[in-house]
């Protein structure tokens, strides 16, 4: 029944087949044997991308429902002893799982030495996916109002804000506005801007706001991570707008230059599925996480 939820998800014996660690041949001939035994078929394998027949469909829905009970049993056993043993699969935007995370997962790992921890760093319209799908426990991303579509996967998704940044311009140390205490974004219309690629919580949250007041960024380069986006912007290739924390962390020389008017603060939140409990390690971690944020905002260490 787990192989074929996973199938049903998917969509792919393939693809199936690597998240649960079995060879596809095995994963096929179980999903015959569960054919045989139910006395239906539950999959289209001629169609590309394959998929469910009505029976299937049926089938899918009462087997998530099932399993998810399954869980929840064993999570409760598990409370009995606290986080207990097992894994947890965390998901992060780059920039936070190597500036802010892990003093997180630290503070949590000296707490549960026996929880297994897995860390996913996707941009914050995949992490959403991926939480929507139950593939990751719970996600680190920005919470951007209108980046989200209307796709089944985010359907039960909750988001808990942590904290708020300020949104500030980077340019290259030689570049002219490098020794400028603050700009307006007017005055960067004729700029050529470096941003996050397409998917991205802040990128969405910059291209909202420079449409607003009223040009369009000329986008010259795109690239899936901060620090490469730092770098970029180091050696001249244009400006950009990020939060000040990775602005000033260490890494690659750039000028931050601070905006006025100042841009709506940028929200960063945790993300879970709302439509079934968290298991006892997530439990424990959405604690870590809110004494973290709690601890900072009173300007602890």
């Amino acid at each position: 029944m787990q192989y074929f939820v996973v199938i049903a998800r998917q969509r792919s014996f393939s693809q199936a087949a690597a998240l649960v660690g079995v060879a596809q041949p095995a994963l096929s001939q179980q999903m015959k044997r569960l054919e045989k035994e139910l006395g239906v078929v539950l999959i289209d394998r001629s169609s590309r991308p394959i998929a469910l027949t009505e029976a299937g469909a049926a089938f899918h829905a009462r087997a998530e429902r099932m399993l998810a009970e399954a869980s929840l049993a064993v999570d409760d056993m598990r409370e009995f002893a606290g986080a207990g043993r097992g894994q947890l699969v965390v998901g992060s935007l780059p920039a936070l799982a190597s500036l802010w995370l892990p003093a997180v997962l630290g503070r949590f790992q000296s707490l549960h030495p026996g929880v297994r921890i897995v860390v996913r760093e996707k941009n914050t319209e995949e992490l959403a996916r991926l939480v929507g799908l139950g593939e990751v426990d719970l996600a680190i991303l920005h919470a951007v109002p209108g980046l989200r579509a209307g796709d089944a996967s985010y359907r039960g998704i909750v988001m808990e804000r942590l904290f708020e940044e300020e949104l500030v311009v980077i340019v290259a140390p030689d570049h002219r506005l490098a020794a400028e205490t603050h700009v307006a974004l007017a005055a960067l219309r004729t700029e050529r801007f470096v941003l996050l690629a397409k998917g991205s919580g802040l990128a969405h949250t910059v291209m909202t706001a420079i449409a607003a007041d009223g040009f369009r960024a000329d986008v010259s380069t795109e690239c899936t991570s901060m620090p490469t986006l730092r770098a970029l912007v180091s050696a001249g290739l244009g400006v950009s707008i990020i939060p000040r924390l990775p602005a000033e962390a260490p890494g690659p020389a750039v000028a931050v230059v601070t905006l006025r008017p100042a841009l709506p603060r940028h929200a960063t939140a945790v993300a879970c599925r709302g439509d079934s409990r968290p298991s006892a390690p997530t439990e424990a971690l959405l604690g870590v996480i809110r004494e973290h944020v709690a601890r900072s905002l009173a300007g602890g260490p």
